[in-house]
């Protein structure tokens, strides 16, 4: 039986589409932390996106689809007893007093952020606990993205997502290893739960299997050859994903959204056409 290449194409839509969670109408986003130590406390600084506030606690008070200063001002309260709620730190078995301090506002290339800065007094610094659990109730796609600078002055990053909102922040010795690995898996988690990358990695994967033979596509002649191919298409994927959330958490690079979701789907086109 012949097979038609385009059916199967829009076969394995569906099934990703039906396979998918339920859809959230708001935008899948992150929040950026920065820790510094300093004498026998942390020095914070939290960047919070007004969207996600304003979807979980509501800052739009006239409900024109429009924040003012004005707006946001007027919730500075509730804006730090959020977040205070969703942030824990402790040391030694003891919880560590978190104190919120002035509030700004930044500009991202996704829009505008709130930026909170607090302190976090701790009597043991060589290692803290630390939980995150913000919007993790109302968006399951929410990261926290963390940068922390130890006493040495060594920089280390970490991840905070809803399947892993705890973690132990060691302050004496960066394991650069232990955030590769993270890294890895949220990205390999980051591209199965993307339409785009997987339209991407079919683009990419049917000429590792299938070869254009007199017009007609055919399956590739060694399957030794073919699972090598999409060995080293699957792997080089997933490392330049990790890499370029590596980049976002430190915030080496920060491109407008709207610059990197057409690149996506020009990708997309491209790897299509070449095939």
């Amino acid at each position: 039986m012949r097979l038609h290449l385009p059916k199967l194409i829009a076969a394995l839509f569906a099934l990703l589409l039906l396979a998918s969670n339920t859809a959230y109408a708001h935008k899948p986003s992150d929040s950026y932390l920065t820790l510094k130590v300093e004498a026998n406390q942390l020095q914070g600084q939290w960047d919070i996106a007004l969207r996600d506030l304003d979807f979980a606690i509501g800052l739009d008070g006239d409900d024109n689809g429009e924040l003012t200063w004005d707006e946001v001002r007027a919730k500075h309260k509730d804006i730090a007893a959020y977040a205070a709620s969703r942030l824990a730190f402790s040391a030694a078995g003891k919880s560590c007093p978190l104190e919120i301090g002035e509030q700004m506002l930044d500009t991202h290339s996704d829009g505008t952020y709130t930026v909170i800065y607090f302190k976090v007094a701790c009597g043991d610094l060589a290692a803290v606990d630390m939980t995150y659990s913000l919007l993790f109730d109302v968006d399951p796609q929410h990261k926290g993205l963390l940068k922390l600078t130890n006493a040495a002055g060594e920089v280390s990053t970490a991840i905070f997502t809803p399947d892993n909102p705890h973690q132990v922040l060691t302050l004496a010795k960066a394991s650069k290893w232990q955030q590769f690995v993270d890294y890895v898996k949220h990205g390999t988690w980051h591209i199965w739960i993307g339409f785009d990358h997987i339209l991407f990695l079919l683009s990419l994967l049917l000429p590792a299997v299938l070869i254009i033979k007199e017009n007609r596509w055919a399956p590739a002649p060694s399957f030794r050859a073919a699972a090598i191919d999409v060995l080293k298409i699957v792997t080089a994927f997933t490392l330049a994903h990790s890499i370029t959330l590596s980049l976002a958490a430190l915030q080496v690079i920060s491109l407008p959204s709207r610059w990197i979701e057409s690149a996506i789907a020009l990708s997309v086109i491209l790897a299509a056409l070449n095939n």
